[in-house]
Order: structure tokens, then sequence, then C-alpha cells
């Protein structure tokens, strides 16, 4: 990324939070910075030729909180600079931010104006590693009015319409602009059960390779409360039609199931489908669901994707040992490239807190990325090991150490596999 285009998305964000000053005197900032020391026996991930590398990674956290009558934020911003000592890659400064929103109340209870910026990394092509010769950043600003209309005590009537941009770094990625509008009714049957009808247009108005698309979805909802959790569902029809070729249509289903102290534990199970062009991927791409490698599965070219994602989640905290199991399953299908690819992960993390200061983590994941319609690349089994720990020096001070192992393996086509130990230490300081 180049420091041109962080100073441009810095300067965004300085602006958002000049306006929110003039909204609101007083706003919670959150920083800290932090820095990370890291040697690989195999940074370039590969069998053969492996380059040992010592990078650095030095980090700059931003958390914004406010939340008053007219105005509400919530962001967080990351600026951050790895250098590589032994030049495998080329030296990365980057800004990353999470889920941020910034609503400001410009008629009480009616009309309100939504801001967000999300900011995310894909892989730049899913057969490849996951180095960063191999990923791009996508960045997607949403702003636009929101109305909610109270009908009765028991309906309400909701209408937001966002202007989205998106730039992918890759240059050959497409950006785009579009607008977005989506119209839903929402009736409180009781007090535990809701039910919801949505429709949502989006035309993509501008795009570098003029792939412009039109997306019409509709959807029938219902939200279920119960003791110690909820359920919901939405059931609908996706129409994407891009300027040129044929329609894409396919189900849209959502469905979520949480459910807290069931057997002790906390549970979690999340079924998506859903159609999508590549240039801007899911919402739950922009909220930050991720696979185990740490990235979103994606493409730089534009194409039409149908996916459907499964994830199961299971917490439980025990005394001073927590863990948590996450498991996934995801088909993807790549309407004009015609490549299937199906993806399934396991994770396991514990945590165990021997002192007040002292805590000590372990992670395992397991994931098998299965390229069906390219034999040539094979089917790969992804393991990951990591053993590390955190103590607190002072309140605001920390230290930090790990160790991991990395592998992976592919009897179809071995020259993929590769096997990497690495080892890191660093710290961070909370000044805010």
């Amino acid at each position: 990324m180049t420091l041109y285009s962080i100073k441009k998305i810095l300067s965004r964000i300085i602006v958002c939070l000049v306006c929110l000053v003039s909204w609101a005197n007083a706003i919670e900032l959150n920083g800290n910075v932090s820095t990370e020391t890291e040697y690989s026996n195999n940074s370039n991930l590969v069998s053969t030729k492996k380059l040992d590398e010592v990078s650095q990674l030095v980090g700059l956290d931003f958390n914004v909180l406010e939340n008053r009558r007219d105005v509400q934020a919530n962001a967080d911003f990351r600026i951050e600079s790895k250098r590589y000592f032994k030049n495998t890659f080329s030296d990365q400064t980057s800004l990353t931010a999470g889920f941020g929103l910034f609503n400001v109340n410009l008629i009480d209870s009616f009309l309100n104006w939504q801001t967000s910026f999300t900011r995310t990394e894909v892989l730049s092509d899913t057969t490849d590693t996951n180095t960063p010769d191999n990923r791009e950043y996508r960045n997607i600003l949403r702003t636009g009015p929101s109305i909610s209309y109270q009908i009765s005590r028991s309906s309400f009537m909701g209408y937001t319409l966002n202007y989205v941009s998106v730039e992918n770094s890759g240059e050959t990625a497409s950006d785009s602009q579009r607008v977005n509008s989506n119209l839903n009714y929402k009736y409180l049957f009781n007090t535990v059960t809701d039910f919801s009808i949505s429709g949502q247009y989006e035309n993509v108005i501008d795009s570098e390779e003029n792939e412009k698309y039109e997306n019409i979805s509709f959807s029938l909802g219902l939200i279920r409360r119960f003791s110690l959790g909820d359920a919901q569902f939405n059931y609908g029809r996706t129409r994407l039609s891009p300027k040129r070729g044929d329609a894409t249509e396919g189900n849209y289903f959502d469905f979520k199931l949480n459910r807290k102290k069931l057997f002790w534990h906390d549970i979690s199970l999340t079924y998506l489908e859903d159609i999508s062009d590549t240039s801007i991927g899911f919402e739950s791409d922009e909220q930050g669901a991720e696979t185990g490698s740490g990235v979103q599965r994606s493409v730089s070219t534009n194409d039409v994707v149908k996916r459907r994602r499964l994830e199961l989640e299971v917490n439980r905290v025990l005394g001073s040992l927590s863990y948590a199991i996450k498991g996934f399953w995801e088909n993807q299908t790549f309407v004009i490239q015609e490549n299937d690819e199906k993806s399934l992960g396991l994770s396991v993390g514990l945590s165990n807190q021997w002192t007040q200061n002292l805590v000590t983590e372990f992670d395992y994941i397991f994931q098998i990325d299965d390229f069906i319609d390219r034999p040539e690349v094979g089917k790969d089994r992804v393991s990951t090991y990591e053993l590390g720990c955190r103590y607190n020096i002072v309140t605001n001070f920390s230290v930090s150490s790990f160790v991991r192992f990395s592998s992976l393996y592919n009897h179809q086509n071995m020259t993929r596999e590769y096997e990497e130990f690495a080892s890191g230490f660093g710290f961070v300081w909370s000044f805010l």
C-alpha cells in the first residue's frame, strides 16, 4: 500500500473524527503501541530453497467509542509497519480497520446518517500460500441516510440508502462505486417473536473494468428469543445481473443460533448461503469473518461467487482455564471461471491464567482446502501449532513470546508442501 493511499485514508478518518467532535464534547479514546520481532526458518513457505528471515512489526492502535443521544461511534484503527531485515519481502506500511461505525442522529428516532469504513486482507490467489506477496487490501466505505418509522407499538418500517466505494489494492482487482438501498418491515408478534420482510437493490454505477451489476434480493425473517439464547432465520432469493452475460440466481439463507450454558458451554451455530460479486464480497467478510489462515479467501479478478458456509463455535470458562473450539465448512463456486473450492477447518484454543499477571495460551488450527476443478493444484492440508505466554509487568505494559510450527501436505502436488518453524517476542504499551 502506497504512502499516498495511507494519507488519503487517514484524512478521511480525521474528517470523521472532527465532525464527531463538533457534535459531542467528549469521546472515549483507547490506544496502544506494540512491537513484535519474529524469526522464521522458511518465510517464503516452500519445500526447497527455504529463506530464513527476521522481521519486526510495529503497530499503533486506536479505539474510538462514543455513545450519546445524537452521536454514536465505535471503530478500531491500526497503523502498522513491517520490516524484513534480510529483504525476503518488501517492507510494508499499512492501515487496517475494524468494523467502524459513525452515526449522527439528524431527527431523533426518525432520521440519521451512518458512515462505516472497513479494511480487510484478501488472498490474491486462493491457490497460493499466505505470504505477503499474495495478499491484497480491500477498503469499503459506506455512507448514507437511514430512516426509522414506528407505525404502531408492534410495527416498524426502516429504509437505508448508501453510497458504497470499494477500493482494492491489487492491480488486477476492479474498484467500484455503487448505490445500495434496503427497505425492511418488522412486526413484533409477542415479547419473544419477531417477523420481518426485507428487500434490497444494489447497482454498480461505476467500475474500472465496466463490470456493472444489479443485485436484487428479497427475504423473510424470523427471530425467536428463549431462555439463555435466541435463533434468527432469514430466507429469500438473490438475483445478480451483470451488464454482460447471463444473470445468476440463488437462495439467500441465513440461520443463527446462540445458546448459553448448554451442557455447561456457550454455543453459536451459523449457516449462510448467498451470491455476490468478488470485488466486494459478502457482508460477513466486512465484519471480520476469517478462515484459519487469518485473511479472507477471495480472488482479485471480477467474478460472481456463490457461497455456502457453516460455522460452529463452542466456548467454556472453567476457573482460570478457558477454551474455544471452532469448526467451519465452506463451498465457493465461481461462475465465470467455473471453479469450485471447498474448505473444512477446525481450531482449538486453550488459555490458562496461572497468576494475576501470567497467562499461557495454546492454539491448534487444521484446515483442508480442496480445489475441485483444478486437479493440478490438488488438496492442501494445513496444520498450525502455537504456544505463547503473556506477562503483565504493570497495568498498562505487558510482554509476550511464542513458538509456532506450521506445515502443508498435498499428496497430489508435493511441490506445494512446506514446513515452517517460527518464534518471536514483543511488548504492548497502553497509553490511553
